[in-house]
Formats: structure tokens, sequence, C-alpha cells
């Protein structure tokens, strides 16, 4: 039975910032309930890869098919225990100032869940968006303490050391050195 929600997240950062932080799998150990993440596959704009989340005391390993569709969004569908997860992020400048960012990052959910936890979704749901805003928290101090320092240089993200997924897809999208 398909559940869905939104959720809506503002950055003080710009577009190209988010992006990278999404596609950035190095910073995930940065992520307190974020571990053993494990890239098996990657395309150029396609990848698959295994995170192991804690959410409380449990802790569990999801299969994740991820996607950036460029140049402000990224798929991901989940195997999660909870049912397969669909997760689109859309991030939309809100300000274009370049001394002051802002974008809003908005999160459609839909997870395909058994019949038998549909009925708890209304439970389900603060636990997902909590989890969600922890992450956010976690990655508003990575992503805002870059911009402020770097502003929208994303070069750095694009040397040839730094694991970022989609390297030459996003470079096409947001370098301004080609």
């Amino acid at each position: 039975m398909l559940f869905r929600f939104a959720i809506d997240k503002r950055v003080r950062a710009s577009v190209s910032n988010v992006i990278a932080n999404y596609l950035d799998l190095e910073h995930v150990v940065f992520h307190s309930g974020l571990t053993n993440c494990q890239v098996y596959s990657e395309t150029d704009r396609a990848a698959c890869f295994t995170l192991e989340s804690r959410i409380g005391p449990f802790r569990f390993r999801n299969v994740h098919y991820f996607e950036f569709r460029p140049p402000n969004r990224i798929f991901q569908t989940i195997k999660s225990p909870l049912g397969p997860m669909r997760v689109l992020a859309t991030a939309t400048a809100t300000s274009v100032d370049p001394v002051e960012p802002q974008c809003v990052v908005h999160v459609d959910v839909e997870i395909d869940l058994p019949w038998f936890v549909y009925p708890f979704r209304g439970l389900l749901q603060p636990i997902l968006e909590r989890t969600d805003h922890k992450v956010m928290v976690e990655d508003n101090l990575l992503i805002e303490r870059r911009q402020r320092l770097f502003g929208d240089f994303i070069e750095d993200y694009l040397q040839p050391e730094h694991k970022i997924l989609f390297k030459d897809l996003f470079r096409h999208h947001y370098a301004t050195r080609r």
C-alpha cells in the first residue's frame, strides 16, 4: 500500500553545493547514523550502493539505486525493511545572492508499505522525518560552512583524488572551468 509524504528543507547554500553534497560519498563518515557505504556499480548518471543506517537501537543495511537527474534532481530507490522506497529530491534556488545564496530542497517520498504496517503510517512518518532532519542538520553544517569558506567554488570535488558520483556529469552542469 503506497504511503506518500513530502519534506521541504531550507539550506543557506547554492544549488551546486547542495547537489555536490548529495553526490559526495566521502562525507558519509560525518553522519552519526550512517556507515559502511559501499558502491557496487556506477554509470554516467546512476549508481548502486549499500549504506548502513541506524534508527534508534536498530541497524539497517539498505540497497540504494541512486540517479542524478541534472541539473537539480536526485532520484533514489531504496530496498528498505519497510518496503521499497522512492525518493525524489529537487533543489531550487530561492536567492541567487552570491554572498547569501539559499535554496529549498523539496523531497517527495513514496513507500510501498506491507499491509500490516500501513495502519501505523502516522507513527512512521514522524520517525522518518526526524531521521531525515538529523541527517539534514549534519549536512547543513558541512554545506553552509563550505559555502562560507569557498562560495560557489566546487572544482575541488572534481579533482582526480576526490570520490564524487557522476563526476563528469556534475562537471558539465556546474564547473566554471571545463
